[in-house]
């Protein structure tokens, strides 16, 4: 194995890697990226909507019930259609674009994990989505 050296980081207290910035805190999105959803335009067809769908869904796990906001704009891929079809957001489905841009630039910062901690498992399920979260209490936080 060859590592390259000018791409190397060492000894830095946070770096930038992959879309995310990571320190000794946790983890949580680049705010380029964050600022790139936040402006992204109305989506006039399905392509487009599925490029913004991707690139939240990139950043979900620092979304508190993403399946159930997203629900309005994924009812709009199905079925048969085509990357051109034009479609028009309006009511439920311009009500979860907002949301999906706010909540992106509200998301919390992830925090490592203790190995020391205790775990709790949480579960939640609904007629639109599932989900579990796997979770550490800190003391001092």
């Amino acid at each position: 194995m060859l590592i390259n050296t000018s791409k190397c980081v060492f000894g830095a207290r946070e770096v930038s890697f992959l879309g995310y910035h990571i320190s000794a805190s946790g983890t949580k999105p680049l705010d380029t990226k964050v600022e790139a959803i936040k402006n992204f335009p109305l989506p006039t067809n399905v392509r487009q909507l599925r490029r913004f769908l991707g690139m939240v869904n990139f950043y979900r796990r620092f979304l508190p019930r993403v399946a159930e906001i997203q629900a309005p704009l994924n009812a709009l891929l199905t079925g048969v259609i085509k990357n051109n079809q034009p479609i028009t957001l309006s009511g439920e489905s311009l009500n979860a674009f907002k949301t999906c841009k706010e909540s992106l630039s509200e998301a919390a910062l992830l925090a490592h994990p203790d190995c020391q901690a205790k775990l709790a498992l949480v579960t939640d399920a609904s007629d639109k989505a599932i989900g579990a979260v796997l979770q550490q209490l800190k003391e001092d936080v």
